[in-house]
């Protein structure tokens, strides 16, 4: 497969990001050794490029700390190559402030405001006084030396140590719905409980993203695994069927970040 075909593979992706992620594939063909990228990619990019393995003739690993994580790295070999490290390191951020709190938002904007590319640092979870980040290894120091304070919060920041005790969970609120379909339509209606023609206008207005990309089929039949963010609601996993109802409805299990 060439650049042209891989690239025509995908639409409404930024073709430079693309591009790139082919030069690593290459390039790992040609050195016959294990080729990592050095920027996180979103879970929608990583599936679509996962999906082309055996088509490019590559083993392809993705990786972003986190237990489910929504960035991650990826990784691309000969079948067989074991894959010993990502170039990516975890920082913690501590609120030393006792009195204002900060959100994932502040975290998030602090990082950028320092000029560090999105695509340089993975998923951010925010527990209690702390923000846990996932980083690209070329930036961790220019983090760690640089990021004293958010807002008016002074913060304590440092490297930890990629074990299991280290690296916390992603945390969810499990919802229960019931739908009539997987429709994407019924399942915003259900879980943000208003009618479907509200739901509708959400969805028109470009206020649902499904996997990361704005989706405007209202019709769209979303699978398991997807992850759905309504702007105004947050941000959801449709995580498996539970079951139908007396009435033949589906009983849905989602989970919602939190």
């Amino acid at each position: 497969m060439n650049k042209n075909e891989f690239l025509n593979r995908f639409t409404n992706k930024d073709r430079l990001i693309l591009s790139n992620i082919f030069d690593k594939i290459n390039l790992a063909i040609k050195v016959q050794v294990p080729i990592y990228t050095n920027e996180f990619y979103t879970t929608d990019i990583c599936i679509e490029v996962k999906k082309l393995s055996t088509l490019l003739g590559v083993k392809i690993e993705t990786y972003g700390i986190f237990e489910n994580s929504e960035r991650n790295m990826m990784a691309f070999s000969y079948e067989g190559d074991n894959y010993c490290y990502f170039p990516l390191k975890l920082i913690k951020i501590e609120n030393k402030s006792k009195f204002n709190k900060l959100s994932h938002k502040d975290y998030l904007g602090a990082i950028m405001s320092m000029g560090v590319n999105r695509n340089k640092f993975g998923d951010l979870i925010v527990i209690e006084n702390s923000c846990y980040v996932a980083v690209s290894e070329e930036i961790a120091s220019y983090i760690l030396n640089n990021l004293n304070s958010i807002g008016k919060c002074t913060c304590n920041i440092c490297e930890l140590e990629l074990t299991k005790s280290n690296i916390p969970k992603i945390k969810f609120e499990e919802l229960n719905i019931i739908v009539s379909s997987l429709r994407l339509d019924c399942l915003i209606s259900s879980i943000c409980n208003i009618s479907r023609n509200r739901a509708v206008e959400l969805i028109n207005r470009g206020n649902v993203l499904l996997n990361y990309v704005t989706e405007k089929e209202k019709d769209y039949n979303v699978s398991f695994g997807s992850t759905i963010t309504i702007r105004g609601y947050g941000k959801f996993k449709l995580f498996c069927d539970t079951g139908v109802t007396a009435k033949n409805r589906i009983k849905i299990l989602m989970k919602k970040f939190v």
